[in-house]
């Protein structure tokens, strides 16, 4: 016990100056010093020669802000949280970021519905009646919003989660975050009377859709119908992919030795495919990066991604095809490999 108070004694003494808790928090000193004057993200102390100094307890707290940012979040708003809430989201997008990146369920086990889950003593059995209207949906429970929900979930499987609620505040939101986790959904649809820009930010970066209430039972169903086109378009669309595309065949130095060595008078099809070829392995890039600072969104930018390197290799295929044509040898195939090894290496690090 007595090691215990040292240690959070210890954690709580400034010593590091600016540049060696920006270097820890890997953000630039200029950041650093934004965040404190516009935010108030921590409040370090002075030291008699005029300097900074922050302690482990600030570093710490940086650290985790830092994380949150790269993920999408508003400085401002995670300013206003304490470090222990901070903590608490890190934990849970790095919970929600292990469960998805879990192998894909097989096509045919995909459920024929989307599977709701109603939240909240607001529905009424003229709302249940009116969302059970909805073609392809299916309510597989209503529970409602006291502490026990998350226990009385367990063991529910829903694609969507609807929630009516009349004062929205943090710790509901995090409550909220937590039951979708639960149930495995990756929709939320939050009607609200009140609640704090601060609450509705944490829950928009999590892309859930908002409404004020009241809502009328039709206007329910409406929202549900909205949503189920969308869960029904990937669903539909992602099983159609094979996982992973082949790593990319040809690099700027390969694209502009091919065009170059190909005749240009009858046409600028080389190029072109060229240019196709690089802008798709830069929005392949882009999609990878979105899926993982997005968690909420990374079903669909996991969908992109692949989507984009497809299409970017059977644009590969297609200049090979053209240089077969016009008798321009290809890129070594062992230099190929390698690049493929380091692409591989680099998205799974």
């Amino acid at each position: 016990m007595n090691e215990d108070l040292h240690w959070q004694d210890d954690a709580a003494v400034p010593r590091y100056r600016s540049s060696a808790a920006a270097r820890m928090v890997n953000i630039p000193v200029a950041t650093l010093r934004v965040w404190e004057r516009r935010y108030r993200v921590v409040g370090p102390s002075q030291a008699p020669s005029g300097h900074r100094l922050y302690s482990s307890q600030d570093v710490r707290r940086l650290v985790l802000i830092k994380q949150l940012v790269d993920q999408g979040n508003g400085i401002g708003m995670l300013a206003r949280l304490d470090t222990a809430r901070l903590q608490a989201m890190v934990d849970e997008v790095a919970g929600v970021a292990a469960a998805l990146s879990a192998p894909p369920s097989a096509p045919d086990s995909r459920p024929d519905a989307m599977r709701v889950l109603l939240l909240g003593s607001g529905f009424t059995p003229r709302h249940v009646h009116a969302l059970q209207g909805v073609a392809g949906a299916h309510i597989v429970a209503h529970l409602g919003d006291g502490a026990d929900t998350e226990l009385s979930a367990r063991g529910v499987q829903a694609d969507a989660v609807l929630v009516e609620v009349g004062a929205l505040h943090m710790d509901t939101a995090q409550r909220l975050w937590r039951l979708a986790r639960v149930v495995g959904a990756r929709h939320q649809i939050v009607v609200y009377g009140f609640a704090s820009t601060q609450v509705l930010e944490s829950l928009r970066v999590r892309s859930a859709v908002l409404r004020r209430a009241p809502l009328t039972p039709d206007e329910w169903a409406s929202l549900l119908h909205d949503e189920l086109r969308s869960w029904q378009s990937l669903a539909d669309a992602t099983p159609t992919l094979a996982q992973l595309a082949p790593p990319p065949r040809f690099d700027a130095d390969d694209l502009y030795a091919l065009t170059q060595a190909m005749p240009r008078v009858a046409c600028e099809c080389p190029q072109h495919l060229a240019q196709l070829i690089t802008l798709l392995g830069q929005f392949e890039t882009y999609s990878a990066d979105c899926e993982s600072r997005q968690p909420a969104d990374v079903t669909l930018h996991a969908y992109l991604f692949r989507v984009a390197g497809q299409a970017r290799a059977l644009m590969e295929e297609a200049l090979a095809t053209v240089a077969r044509a016009e008798g321009v040898p290809l890129p070594a195939p062992a230099r190929a490999a390698a690049r493929g090894e380091a692409s591989a290496a680099e998205v799974t690090s």
